[in-house]
Order: C-alpha cells, then sequence, then structure tokens
C-alpha cells in the first residue's frame, strides 16, 4: 500500500491545482475554493508543495494544505478517501491534465519566488545578505541552491524553459543515467529587476562564494521566452 509520505512526493500540487481546474495569479494566489472569497486569500507554495488561506473566514484558516488536505477540502470527503484520489491522480486512472504551458511572465515569477524562499532555508545565504547589510524585509532577495531541478517532482516543462532561457544548461548525466543539468548562477543571491509596471523582466546574479572572479553576475532578461 502506497504511503502517505510516498503520494506526497509523488504528487504535486501543482497536479492538483491543474486537476481542478485552478490557476494562481502571478503572485501565487487563488480565490479560495473553500469558501466565499472575494479576493485573493489562498496562498500557494510550489516549494512545499502546500497552500495557506489567510481569511479568517475559512474553515482551514490556520492549517496549512498539503495535497492530501486539498483534495479532502476540495472533494468534501474522508481523509482515507482522499489519499485514495491521490494514489489515482499519481496512478493515472483520473483523466491525465495537460502539461503546464509556462509564458515568460510565469517563468519569472515561478523562479523569483522559488528564489525568496530558498533565502529562509539557507543559512549560508542569510550570513551572506545580514554581512552585506541588506535587509530581506526591505529588499526583494532571493537565493539560487541550483537545486530546483532536481527530485522527484520536478517539472519537465520548466527544465525545458530553463534550459532556453539559460538558467540551466545540459550537462553530462545525473546518478540516475538521464540529461544532467549545470545551473547558471549556483550560489548567487539574486534581485529582481522590474519594468515600469511593476513586472519582473529579469533577474540579477551576484555571487556569494567567490568575490573576485564572480562578483557580478550579468543581468539576465530570459530573451528566449515568449
Amino acid at each position: 500500500m502506497m504511503e502517505i509520505a510516498a503520494i506526497k512526493q509523488q504528487l504535486t500540487l501543482s497536479q492538483v491545482l491543474s486537476y481542478y481546474g485552478l490557476k494562481p495569479d502571478k503572485h501565487l494566489r487563488l480565490h479560495c475554493p473553500f469558501h466565499d472569497d472575494k479576493t485573493p486569500s489562498l496562498q500557494v507554495y510550489y516549494k512545499t508543495h502546500s497552500c495557506y488561506c489567510f481569511s479568517s473566514n475559512c474553515k482551514t484558516h490556520g492549517k496549512p494544505l498539503d495535497v492530501i488536505d486539498f483534495v479532502m477540502y476540495k472533494e468534501g470527503c474522508s481523509k482515507h478517501e482522499a489519499i485514495l484520489k491521490c494514489k489515482a491522480l499519481i496512478g493515472g486512472s483520473v483523466p491525465a491534465t495537460p502539461a503546464r504551458n509556462y509564458n515568460r511572465e510565469e517563468t519569472l515569477n515561478y523562479m523569483f519566488t522559488y528564489f525568496k524562499n530558498a533565502v529562509h532555508n539557507s543559512k549560508p545565504a542569510q550570513e551572506y545578505i545580514q554581512s552585506r547589510g541588506l535587509e530581506t524585509a526591505r529588499l526583494e532577495i532571493g537565493y539560487n541552491t541550483g537545486q530546483f531541478h532536481h527530485g522527484r517532482r520536478r517539472d519537465d516543462q520548466l527544465i525545458a524553459v530553463c534550459v532556453e532561457a539559460g538558467l540551466l544548461s545540459p550537462w553530462g548525466t545525473n546518478s540516475n543515467g538521464g540529461q544532467g543539468y549545470r545551473p547558471f548562477g549556483k550560489y548567487c543571491i539574486v534581485f529582481a529587476l522590474r519594468n515600469s509596471k511593476g513586472e519582473i523582466s529579469g533577474m540579477y546574479f551576484r555571487s556569494t562564494v567567490n568575490d573576485d572572479t564572480q562578483r557580478l553576475r550579468e543581468a539576465f532578461s530570459f530573451p528566449g521566452l515568449p
């Protein structure tokens, strides 16, 4: 029998949202499907494959939701029934959803959100940012661990877009004998470059490990994206 941990490893939140026809906005927020929500109050966290509703009117308020929880509340079923539903989604007995197509804006927002979340999980990044007198509360700062394309949850469509944009370069083979990749700007802090509309138009990378030869990394404007 498939364990809960295995389900969470194999089923992504993106797959669950797509199955229910839900698409977050550019800030990764949704009108919460669990209550009457006039303004988007459900925040999606793709890195941890969880979400959280900030509305006190929501029955899920105060509880981070994983993929099983989301299905349980969406279907109005028991946790056991939600587990069976998730297993069906993984096994393909439920109609598959189309592969996600990333456009330029979605890719930039997705990747920078990922990089920002990585700061909270990296002590070296936090120490570097503090040593430079930067304030994460005032500035938007991300950190590239170079790990976003790894693991069982990796999104092949996103990888393809990142290769086209130059964030990843094909490089040898991975531990499973498949295609390996070398990330651009690994161990760099990342700043978003915004246009006059406030939209992310590119990213600026600065190395945290070699100030002598990698002090400045080029601004990345993603010319290959539509």
